[in-house]
């Protein structure tokens, strides 16, 4: 379940895209708590710097999913659809198709 996390070229099954949304999910928690109390000096400021890095984190990953697996031509405009989803409702819905980009195919060869 939690085997290869790094590894953005794997195709996954459906338990293992699980694992791969906790991990991510809990980094981007950790990355988001870290920046926040660096830059925020209240409460609503540090919803905004939690949803502002979730802007970013989420189509991140999804890109570098894509351009791993030789996809970002096919699947290019689902990024945009991962960062509007992460706008509104941060990583925990913008991890959401990153996790399912993990379980297309790879089109590069091994």
């Amino acid at each position: 379940m939690f085997d290869s996390l790094f590894d953005f070229d794997k195709e996954r099954l459906p338990l293992q895209a699980l694992g791969f949304y906790i991990v991510f999910f809990i980094m981007g928690l950790a990355i988001a708590m870290t920046l926040g109390a660096i830059f925020a000096v209240d409460f609503e400021s540090g919803l905004t710097v939690g949803q502002i890095l979730a802007f970013l984190y989420c189509p991140f990953i999804g890109f570098q999913i894509l351009s791993s697996k030789g996809q970002l031509s096919r699947y290019g405009v689902l990024i945009f659809g991962i960062a509007i989803l992460a706008y509104f409702f941060g990583c925990l819905g913008g991890l959401i198709p990153v996790a399912y980009l993990t379980t297309i195919k790879s089109l590069r060869s091994e």
